[in-house]
């Protein structure tokens, strides 16, 4: 199978980054969510960087809910930043769920969207800020199974958002290329990403 290799953001960043209205991460009024998954802001050793999200390429992270009970979605939060120092280009994320549960053959988007947010990216330049995507919907996850945060955009190549990766740590992630997802492999870098929610309460 040929995987091509993900477009990244350039290497080496500018000086002089602006800083735009950024979502600054707020706790308020979340303490009755669990997160799911919650990877490390961005950096490591190799400093800032991340997947490019444009037009030609969509950016996916998969995420396992625990196999001790549903949960309903509350929100989604990821740490972005901006190939533009004028520009804000929209950024549409989705949750959808995995091809497999969906009767594909191999781990992937399935296209089936559980809910959808579109959105400017919050920030200008390489200046990294954590923004969220607040459920309307609150859409119902299902013990063990795995979904995925889809990141696109149509913005042309280098004033692109860009998905930056964590810290540390590790995670199945994908992009697509010629329009289509590659199949999921092994895991690479993780993303960073938060994704919080509420546990179902079951009857006795």
């Amino acid at each position: 199978m040929n995987l091509r290799t993900p477009l990244l953001a350039t290497l080496v960043a500018t000086a002089g980054l602006a800083a735009g209205p950024a979502v600054a991460a707020d706790t308020t009024g979340w303490t009755k969510t669990v997160p799911i998954v919650d990877t490390p802001g961005p950096g490591g050793i190799f400093g800032v960087n991340g997947f490019d999200v444009f037009a030609d390429q969509s950016v996916a992270a998969r995420f396992t809910v625990p196999a001790n009970g549903d949960m309903r979605l509350a929100r989604i939060g990821l740490w972005l930043m901006n190939n533009s120092e004028t520009l804000q280009k929209k950024v549409r994320l989705t949750l959808e769920t995995d091809a497999l549960d969906e009767g594909g053959s191999a781990s992937m988007p399935s296209g089936v969207e559980l809910e959808r947010w579109t959105a400017p990216v919050a920030t200008l330049g390489w200046n990294p800020v954590e923004q969220f995507f607040e459920t309307k919907k609150g859409p119902h996850l299902v013990a063990g199974r795995s979904y995925w945060v889809v990141a696109a955009s149509m913005s042309p190549m280098f004033v692109d958002p860009v998905w930056t990766f964590a810290k540390r740590g590790s995670m199945i992630t994908t992009t697509t290329f010629n329009g289509g997802w590659q199949p999921a492999g092994t895991e690479g870098s993780a993303l960073t990403l938060r994704v919080d929610a509420h546990p179902v309460k079951t009857t006795p």
